[in-house]
Formats: structure tokens, sequence, C-alpha cells
């Protein structure tokens, strides 16, 4: 059985950056948003759902930009705690168990690189 993601509020900022480049980046393949979306709509017709939405890849970087717009403009309203529950939310809808390994290397790989000496926060 597969772990159970986790995002860390202490590393909301590093997530949302590596979701933010994996979604909007055409040359990676990190990311497969509309795989997910295809699965969402068969899974949506599969329970009958006949008059659902029809989900894209766009939809799910769209949520994502919501909630990085929120972060940004409404900071007060979000502690740390809750903005990493809005992105974990985001990544269970939107995140094929595949992809989550590639980003969680990616999250290694700058979680290094911030702590190179020289690098300032």
């Amino acid at each position: 059985m597969a772990r159970a993601r986790k995002i860390q509020p202490a590393e909301v900022s590093l997530w949302l950056g590596i979701l933010l480049d994996a979604a909007f980046d055409p040359t990676t393949r990190t990311l497969n948003l509309a795989r997910s979306a295809e699965l969402a709509n068969k899974a949506a017709q599969a329970h009958g759902m006949t008059n659902a939405l029809i989900l894209s890849a766009r939809d799910g970087r769209s949520q994502l930009l919501a909630l990085a717009s929120d972060f940004v403009n409404y900071p007060e309203e979000y502690s740390d705690r809750h903005r990493a529950e809005l992105l974990l939310d985001w990544a269970n809808r939107w995140i094929q168990p595949e992809d989550w390994l590639r980003l969680q290397t990616r999250l290694r790989k700058r979680r290094e690189y911030a702590k190179r000496p020289g690098r300032t926060k």
C-alpha cells in the first residue's frame, strides 16, 4: 500500500513553486494534468454523473493558480497548515501516483539547493 501523501506546513512555498513550475512548463513531463482530467471524467461517467462538468488540464492549472493567488493576496486568511491542507487537497485531486513520486524528487532537490552555503532565504 502506498504511503499517504503529506505536505509539511513549513514547505508549502516550496511545494507551490514546484507545482506551478510542473503545471506550466511545456518542456516537462513531471505532471500530466490531462491524464488526471481524463481519469476524473471516466470516474464521473462510471458513477452515472452524465451531467458532470468535463474537466481538462486547464481546469487543474486554473485551480492551482487560484490557490496561489489567494495565498499571495490574502496571506492573513491562510495559516501554513491551512495552505498545506488546500494544496494537498488539490494534489489528491490532480496528481497521479507516478507524478507524485517525480514531484517528491524535485522537492528533495530544492531542499538540498536551499541548504547550500551562501543561500539566503
